[in-house]
């Protein structure tokens, strides 16, 4: 998969080092429930991925510039429980060097593209702290717009949904 800057694709096992350098910094990780990881919870994060693409066909990808072809975060679609149901979340994190550059904005669009008319979603939702200013803009920047607020993983969240039927307005 590819956007005119970056090419997402699969995680594997190898990508442990480089991804768990951008998990484990506080900044990247301070609207994460989970708090920045080691590389031993890199490494399960990798698995768990890898083990979402075998079971769904899609979960987070790597996120990797096109022209350094370096691993820069991850982006993607995953499984989570909201008030007792099933939901699938669009996430990213990406490394503290390519912030205010666009790409968690060209990242998305892409992931909620595939999600819709590859994987034939019916409905994408996007979990955002309200303190979380550059990720309420991502959100709103890719198509999201109805959002409740709610508390997720012990955080006040606004929970976007976006359904099939609007997502041709992503962008």
């Amino acid at each position: 998969m590819q956007t005119p800057r970056l090419i997402l694709r699969n995680f594997r096992a190898d990508d442990v080092d480089d991804l768990a350098t951008i998990l484990s910094d506080p900044l990247v990780m301070k609207f994460s429930s989970k708090g920045p990881l080691s590389k031993e919870e890199t490494l399960s994060f990798i698995n768990w991925c890898i083990g979402s693409y075998e079971k769904y066909g899609y979960g987070s990808w790597a996120v990797v510039d096109r022209e350094t072809n370096v691993l820069i975060g991850l982006c993607g679609l995953s499984h989570t429980e909201i008030d007792g149901e099933d939901e699938v979340q669009i996430g990213y994190r990406l490394s503290q060097c390519t912030w205010g550059k666009g790409l968690a904005t060209e990242a998305g669009r892409e992931v909620l593209r595939l999600g819709f008319e590859k994987h034939k979603l019916s409905s994408i939702i996007s979990i955002v702290s309200l303190e979380h200013n550059a990720s309420i803009g991502v959100s709103e920047k890719i198509g999201f717009s109805d959002y409740s607020v709610d508390c997720y993983c012990g955080w006040d969240v606004r929970i976007y949904r976006k359904n099939i039927n609007n997502q041709e307005s992503m962008g």
